[in-house]
């Protein structure tokens, strides 16, 4: 899956899944940062707005951003809970 990546109307990058994913990996393992730093700086680098990148991350991406939000207690994942990242990721 490709997306359109926006620096201006001149200046289109396209970037598929697997790029963003060995951009985000290569960060994790280089700079031992966290999932979300690192995703964020992908971003950054390659003009991707945040709210776009959950259409590039690939499954293991999820799993870890989810097991890291958890870990910093920022979804509840208890049956009660009405919201999760899994919901707000699937949206299209």
């Amino acid at each position: 899956m490709l997306s359109i990546c926006g620096l201006g109307k001149e200046n289109l990058i396209m970037i598929s899944r697997k790029e963003f994913t060995e951009q985000v990996e290569r960060l994790l393992v280089g700079n031992r940062t966290d999932i979300m730093s690192a995703i964020l700086k992908v971003c950054e680098i390659n003009g991707v707005e945040p709210e776009g990148a959950k259409r590039l991350l690939s499954v293991p991406l999820k799993e870890k951003l989810t097991a890291e939000a958890e870990q910093l207690k920022l979804i509840n994942r208890e049956k009660a809970s009405r919201g999760s990242l899994e919901s707000f990721i699937s949206k299209k």
